[in-house]
């Protein structure tokens, strides 16, 4: 009998390990098996200097090996991280008659099992049966000169057949970035091929010599089925930088270059009244003229003048009897610096505000804004100051996208007074950004600080940084990690806008005359819900962006003062006073006193005060973590340490109110919850001994919203353990922020 329970036992026993085997079985099966795939096998690049990018699309940590005999030519952005990534690979020119190659792999961190790879090639800059441009060009130096070997030439085509802004049934060929590597390839029919693929032509046959009426060197095949697309990839073009000397020179005719400068405008003429198509006339810094040349048939010919200065860039051309710049793209000719020569720009503190006056969409009260079109994917989307004295603009540029829902650039009046800019789709790795260009008319702190307000909905991206340039071209982000910010939660039920400040220390001073280029962009692709972001999400930049220097206060002790709190050591938080140009950021205050150090309360206690720019805040509202519609007064109160005074003693202080600025034309009349406002009386109470007009409190009524205002009580009968308490006693519903400063009591 113990026999057969023992038995009976372990079959039960055998039977039930059975079932959680199995179990575990199951939840291994379960289990993602770690991919990584790369967007391409084969990367075949040009010979010349230039980037080119593959992604890698997994689901595991990952790391990049590279392989090759001689790899020190190329370099990669970056070669580990977690999850989709893009990598950029930068290639140096290759002057050699070989090609070249590497093999990349990506292989999970920790299965090395599960890897995928691609040939990266570059091709050599002289190959047999191949004439260079340069040696084309040089072949009809005197005149025409018909090809009449078994030759081929290849090049990139630089110009753009879309924008519709060069010769008629030409492209644009250049095949390094040095001089005399241009050319124009002229077509029986128009060639619809991409700015920075690779051609072929086959050269017998064919006719090279400087057209009559343009005045360019061109390339006539004997017919279009000679052209042929190779396979080298897809190449971003990025113009060659000269000066006017150069572009004077000749020897970048064909080419895609650069050159700084800005339009001409004559004295006593304006800006306002140009567009594109009138051949506007260029400067350069040392007052040189060229001429930006734009058909009206372009896809921008009616676009107005650009009113800044930068790099205009474009294909060089000669034009009456000189070389001028044909833009290729409308983005060639945006040039959105501080003019050269003027006397412009911002000083210290300064606000870039993004407050509507009413209600309604671009209703802002002091920015103008143009909304981005699908069709140009936002490069028409501006922000501008109405102080044209200050010249500062946000332009922004999202990622490349086929579908127009996917796609919004415009300005949004938030009922909260979080107006904002959405920005949909802005896509890691896609160069998304905002960019505020900003002209300075004062030499800039060492260090200084931007706020912001940043909030997206769930898709867009949670993680961002905050890079700076003075030239547009170089973008330095610091390494410390001091400018970049994260999300903490997505917008949702109209509320979850956030607040930001960030400390910039250049590596050089900035200076009077410069002009400061701010680019906010998203480091990873990490998503506000935590996901993956991607399209058809908006990124709002909202409320203000503020630039300010670190405050420093010092105020001087008032002669026979027993107590003096001047809150000289608050800094944090934005100053209310600068006004409705916050927008939601009005609320935007420091740290709680339960978290300052000893020497920052200074003997002060107190619940629910805040740090403000050299005064303090009792009172507080949440306004980023909650919905708008639930916002929650919190009284507070300030407590000073006691007087060590006894008797009759004289208390002086200043304080202003708090005044939401959503309460505005066009609105819910209930919605944000503080919308009616706070109140404008306070409450100061004397603790351990002596009256104010008999009483241990007394009630100040009547304080400004807009300034502070000095208020004084006598107390009589004082001791040595007396405190001042300061707070507010609002009722069910009502809110009660304010400021205090400079508590001083005298005898």
């Amino acid at each position: 009998m113990k026999n057969g329970l023992l038995n009976s036992f372990f079959r039960m026993a055998a039977a039930f390990a059975l079932l959680l085997s199995a179990g575990a079985c199951k939840d291994d099966v379960a289990l993602p098996m770690q991919s990584i795939t790369l967007s391409s096998h084969a990367i075949l690049a040009p010979s010349f200097a230039t980037t080119l990018s593959f992604d890698v699309a997994a689901n595991c940590e990952w790391q990049i090996f590279v392989t090759g005999n001689d790899d020190g030519w190329a370099e990669l952005s970056q070669v580990s991280a977690t999850g989709t990534a893009t990598v950029s690979v930068m290639v140096d020119e290759n002057t050699t008659a070989q090609s070249r190659s590497l093999t990349i792999r990506a292989v999970a961190k920790r299965n090395a099992d599960v890897t995928d790879e691609l040939i990266f090639e570059q091709a050599s800059a002289s190959a047999e049966g191949y004439l260079s441009i340069p040696e084309l060009r040089a072949l009809a130096a005197d005149g025409d000169y018909t090809v009449s070997e078994e030759m081929k030439l290849r090049g990139i085509v630089v110009s753009s057949v879309q924008d519709n802004n060069y010769f008629e049934n030409c492209l644009a060929l250049q095949s390094a970035l040095k001089p005399g590597c241009g050319i124009t390839l002229r077509t029986d029919e128009t060639l619809y091929r991409n700015p920075g693929e690779e051609l072929e032509i086959d050269l017998k046959g064919a006719v090279v010599g400087v057209n009559t009426e343009t005045g360019v060197m061109e390339l006539k095949p004997v017919s279009d089925d000679r052209i042929t697309r190779t396979e080298t990839s897809q190449v971003k073009i990025e113009a060659l930088k000269i000066t006017y000397e150069e572009l004077r020179s000749g020897a970048y005719e064909s080419m895609y270059a650069g050159l700084y400068s800005q339009v001409y405008v004559p004295e006593g003429g304006s800006l306002g009244d140009m567009t594109l198509k009138d051949n506007l006339s260029m400067q350069d810094p040392d007052n040189n003229r060229f001429r930006l040349v734009a058909s009206q048939a372009s896809s921008f010919g009616i676009d107005p003048a650009p009113t800044g200065s930068g790099v205009l860039k474009g294909i060089v051309v000669p034009q009456d009897g000189a070389y001028a710049i044909r833009p290729c793209t409308a983005e060639d000719k945006e040039l959105t610096g501080l003019r050269f020569g003027a006397q412009v720009g911002i000083r210290l503190p300064y606000v870039f505000s993004f407050y509507a006056s009413s209600q309604a969409n671009k209703d802002c009260k002091y920015v103008t804004v143009t909304d981005g079109s699908f069709d140009k994917l936002g490069a028409d989307f501006k922000v501008e100051d109405k102080d044209v004295s200050k010249c500062v603009v946000l332009t922004a540029k999202v990622a490349s996208t086929s579908n127009s829902s996917h796609f919004r650039l415009t300005h949004w009046a938030d009922e909260g007074a979080h107006d904002n800019i959405p920005a949909k789709s802005m896509v890691y790795g896609q160069d998304s950004y905002f960019l505020l260009t900003v002209p300075l008319a004062e030499d800039m702190p060492a260090s200084f600080r931007i706020s912001f307000g940043m909030s997206g909905t769930g898709g867009a991206p949670k993680n961002w940084a905050m890079a700076y340039s003075t030239d547009g071209e170089e973008y330095v982000t610091p390494s410390d990690g001091s400018t970049a910010i994260a999300i903490p939660e997505a917008i949702t039920g109209s509320g979850y806008f956030y607040y930001f400040t960030v400390t910039l220390t250049p590596q050089l001073r900035l200076m009077k005359g410069q002009t400061l280029l701010l680019k906010l962009y998203p480091t990873d692709n990490v998503s506000c819900n935590g996901g993956t972001a991607g399209y058809n999400s908006d990124s709002r930049l909202h409320s203000c962006i503020a630039i300010e220097a670190v405050p420093k206060f010092s105020t001087s002790k008032p002669a026979g003062a027993v107590y003096f709190e001047p809150f000289d050591g608050l800094t944090e938080g934005l100053d209310y006073l600068y006004g409705d140009k916050l927008a939601a950021m009005l609320n935007y205050c420091g740290s709680d006193i339960s978290e300052w150090s000893a020497e920052l309360k200074n003997g002060l206690s107190g619940t629910h005060v805040r740090q403000r720019p050299g005064y303090a805040q009792i009172g507080y509202v949440e306004s980023q973590a909650v919905k708008r519609a639930e916002y929650k007064n919190e009284a507070g109160a300030l407590l000073t340490p006691a007087l060590n005074a006894a008797g009759d003693l004289n208390l002086s202080f200043r304080a202003m109110a708090y005044k939401t600025c959503s309460d505005r034309p066009k609105g819910k009349a209930n919605e944000p919850k503080d919308k009616k406002g706070d109140l404008t009386e306070i409450v100061v109470e004397v603790v351990g001994g002596g009256t104010i007009n008999g009483a241990t409190k007394a009630i100040v009524s009547g304080l400004a919203t807009d300034a502070f205002n000095t208020y004084s009580l006598k107390i009589t009968g004082a001791t040595a353990s007396t405190q001042l308490r300061f707070t507010s006693e609002p009722a069910s519903d009502e809110f009660s922020r304010w400021f205090i400063d400079d508590i001083c009591v005298t005898k």
